[in-house]
Order: C-alpha cells, then structure tokens, then sequence
C-alpha cells in the first residue's frame, strides 16, 4: 500500500508531491488540472517494470496511432507523456509503500550512442529478450529505468517496421493493479474471469451484497455461456438469469469496481469519475461497500470525482465506519504549478459544514 507518491515532469505535473496516502484516497479538483493524469502515473508505477504500460494508459485516451521514421527526428508516441512535451527530461515516479522505495525514470533515447549502448545490453541479455537487435533496426525507444534496493534495471519499448516489442522480457509487477477508465467497460469475458476467481475462494457473495445495493431483488450471480463466451448473469426472481449489462449501467461499473478491488489483494485499484452510472442517493452505501471490500482484500483505492456529492458521501460512510482510513486530495492550478491540498477528516468536516469549495 502506497504510504506517499511523487511525480516529475509527466503530463501536467512539473513537479508534485502528495504525502500521508490512506486506503481510499479520493482526488478532485476542476477540468484539465491533472485528475486523470495522476491515476496514469500511479499505475505506470504500480506496473514497476512494463513500459507497455505507457502505450496502454494513451490507448484509453484514444492516442493509438503510431508514426514510424526510420532515421528522422520524429514525434514520438511518448511525447505526451511528458511535461510540455519535452523529452530532454526525464519522467520521474517514486512511491513509498509497505514493500519499499520504488523510482522509475522514463527516457526517450534518441542519440545514436545511447542506442548503440542499448542494442549491446540487449543483445549480451538475449536469454531473457525476444531477439537480437542489429544496428539498423531500431526507429522509436522508451527506456524505463527502476530502481530499488540498491539496484538499478533498465527495460526498453521499441517500435520499428516490425513490430512494437519489450525488451527484456520484463518480470511480474510487484503487486497487481488495475486501472478502471471513466467511459471504458472491462470486456464482459474479463469481467467473467474475475468473478470466477472470486468465486474459487468463496467470496462471490461480497459481490453479490454489495450489488445489492442498486437491485435489491438479485438472489444470486452466476456464469452464463452465451455464443462461446462466459457473462455474468443475475436472478432477480423473474423465473430466468439476466445479463449483468441488461440491469443497467450501474450494476455493470460497480460489479468492476468491486470485482477489480476483489482480483488486486494487497494491490491498487484506480478508478477514474468513480460516480459515473450511480445514483447519488446510494453514494454513501456505494462508499461504505467500498471501504469493505478494500479492507476485506487489503487493497488500495485511488479515484477521481467532480461530485461534491460524491466527496459528501465518502466522508459520510467513512465517519460512520469503525475506521476513518480515507482522505481527499483536491488538485488546483497556480499559474503553471498544480498544488495538491489535502483534507483529513476533521478539515473535510469543517469544509463542508462551512460549505468550502472541495471539489
């Protein structure tokens, strides 16, 4: 579980700090100051050794396409992930949790040098690579560099007339993470695959409760086979199953939510506008479930809102549970610096009471 996060030259954030991380950590703040960004960092992170990961967070915002220039100073796909899209500096991500101290450093190499250091280290690494480079090869490289105890590795995304291919192979993140994007569903297989893991050790029934809080009828959830493909099914007492997707948005977001939390035991979930599909008249039962569930499967939760009733909601269950392990951090622009100001429980309640701008 992250215990602090920093973030250097990637996105929006030149330079950004936020201390003190609890289990549900909530980040709000206005259009374009840096939300959705912030959950980008922590899952490249989260990913520790992947610079794949890269390619999949531009993915979701729609950035796929891919220019290939052998031999001429080209934007890179890269390039947006950097602040003002210099790449003449590094990316910085650095994270204390309860495994360690995590950097990683993001670099765009372009320097025939640096490219001829890169092809030998690969190629005297061939056991663990996908193939040995020749010197004409290579068009586009990101290195991502992490670091920890004491030890450096360096791992490569390389993108020629080919293919785009890591090198080398990179090991298993420590910790597993999941990113739920804004307006992306997880593919209804996945989501299959996921309650069936749930169900392996017996905790189906979390899901199952927890769902229950929109569709107060669901009896029980089970895997329906529909044209060679597994979806999840709900009985709400109607003489037959029902696809989750038929129940209606809601019920298909916050069955991800959970079924993400439930798959990432001691990991992190980041869940983008984490009340899109939810009524704001069930936030707080939705909040409550969630402190639950992350607790249940000593998970880390990191999400984004523009709700004040939304924010209103978090602190609500949170003040009535047993454990008040939840913090908000607002992000606010100051000419071409974005601060983070962060509200414990008793600033929170004190902001809202004197009805303070939270969101």
């Amino acid at each position: 579980m992250y215990k602090s996060f920093k973030v250097r030259n990637f996105r929006c954030f030149k330079d950004l700090d936020i201390p003190h991380l609890k289990r549900i950590n909530l980040i709000a703040g206005k259009n374009n100051v840096g939300k959705t960004a912030l959950l980008e960092a922590l899952f490249i992170h989260c990913g520790a050794y992947n610079p794949e990961l890269t390619a999949r967070i531009n993915a979701i915002r729609g950035i796929e396409a891919v220019k290939i220039e052998l031999g001429k100073w080209v934007e890179t796909p890269w390039d947006s992930l950097f602040y003002n899209f210099d790449t003449s500096d590094n990316i910085e991500l650095i994270g204390e949790d309860t495994i360690g101290h995590r950097s990683l450093k993001l670099r765009v190499i372009r320097q025939p040098s640096e490219l001829a250091k890169m092809r030998q280290f690969i190629n005297h690494s061939s056991d663990e690579s996908k193939g040995v480079l020749s010197s004409s090869e290579v068009a586009q490289v990101l290195e991502l560099r992490c670091g920890e105890d004491k030890q450096e590795r360096s791992f490569y995304m390389i993108i020629d007339k080919k293919e785009i291919r890591i090198e080398p192979i990179p090991p298993s993140p420590p910790f597993p993470g999941f990113f739920q994007p804004a307006r992306m569903r997880i593919p209804l297989k996945k989501q299959a695959e996921h309650f069936g893991k749930l169900e392996v050790y017996g905790k189906q029934d979390i899901l199952l409760e927890i769902l229950k809080i929109i569709e107060p009828r669901l009896k029980r959830l089970a895997m329906v086979v529909v044209a060679g493909e597994p979806i999840l099914h709900g009985d709400i007492g109607i003489g037959r199953l029902i696809p989750l997707p038929v129940m209606g948005e809601g019920m298909v977001r916050l069955a991800d939510l959970v079924l993400h939390i439930g798959n990432a035991p001691k990991g992190v979930v980041l869940i983008d506008e984490i009340e899109n599909g939810i009524h704001h008249s069930i936030m707080p039962k939705i909040w409550k479930a969630i402190g639950e569930a992350a607790r249940n499967f000593d998970t880390q939760v990191f999400a984004t809102t523009h709700s004040l009733e939304c924010i209103v909601a978090a602190h609500k269950a949170f003040e009535e549970s047993d454990v008040y392990d939840f913090q908000l951090y607002r992000l606010e622009r100051i000419n071409d610096t974005i601060n983070v100001i962060s509200y414990d429980q008793e600033d929170l309640a004190t902001a809202i009471e004197e009805g303070f701008e939270v969101r």
